[in-house]
């Protein structure tokens, strides 16, 4: 299902099944018609959302804020480490097991034996290793002061990935290439999906405490409505 909430109220304006852009389109137009002041919208990569705004608000500012971007790195990176466990066996294998959360979290709050544990990591496959510090980098794109600072900070960070050579993180280059436009936006406007990232657990509690909905329509009035409902528990 796709959502739309208003960032600076976070009230859900519109919910509609599907994750095309039939799915947002109509509420756009919408906004259109009402002449919506809108400036800037925060989402993810999707293409079809992208295709959406760009078709109905072709002068408005697409954001990709930083959660997104840091998911797929995240995945690029488990990704790596899956393709180097299929490769290697005996020790180099077991010091790879169980190391999926090591490099998926910020270093700052790595212990002492996780950094050892990392430092093993390193002797066993540099290139996962330097991945690993590519991913750390990248942290620092959404604290830089100004644009032109950050488009010279991707621009390097993107030609290091590729040059690492890991199929995962030549993919990730591309895509963040391609979406170089979105991702420099963000310091005309700070704007990201957390609010909605928080939404969608509640969405999850919502779900999971009526054991699901079989009718769609219910669902969406509830969803206009999940921040004055409460949560009720049995007994």
């Amino acid at each position: 299902m796709t959502v739309v909430i208003d960032l600076e109220t976070g009230a859900v304006l519109h919910a509609h099944e599907g994750r095309d852009a039939a799915a947002l389109i109509p509420f756009l137009e919408k906004l259109m018609r009402n002449r919506a002041n809108l400036r800037a919208v925060a989402m993810d990569m999707w293409p079809a959302y992208l295709q959406a705004v760009k078709q109905v608000f072709p002068h408005v500012d697409v954001v990709h804020d930083p959660y997104h971007v840091v998911a797929i790195v995240n995945r690029a990176i488990d990704e790596t480490r899956r393709d180097l466990y299929r490769q290697l066996n005996g020790q180099e294998r077991q010091v790879l097991k169980g190391s999926r959360f090591l490099l998926l979290r910020a270093m700052e709050h790595l212990n002492h034996r996780s950094l050892e544990r990392l430092a093993e990591l390193m002797e066993i496959n540099e290139p996962l290793y330097q991945a690993y510090l590519l991913k750390e980098d990248l942290r620092m794109f959404w604290n830089l002061p100004t644009a032109e600072m950050a488009q010279t900070f991707l621009t390097s960070w993107i030609e290091q990935a590729r040059t690492l050579g890991l199929k995962h993180f030549v993919k990730l280059a591309r895509t963040l290439e391609k979406h170089l436009a979105g991702l420099l936006t963000y310091f005309k406007h700070r704007i990201s999906t957390g609010p909605l990232e928080g939404l969608n657990n509640k969405i999850k509690v919502l779900k999971r405490q009526a054991y699901g909905f079989r009718d769609q329509a219910y669902f969406k009035l509830r969803l206009y409505f999940i921040h004055e409902s409460v949560p009720a528990f049995a007994g």
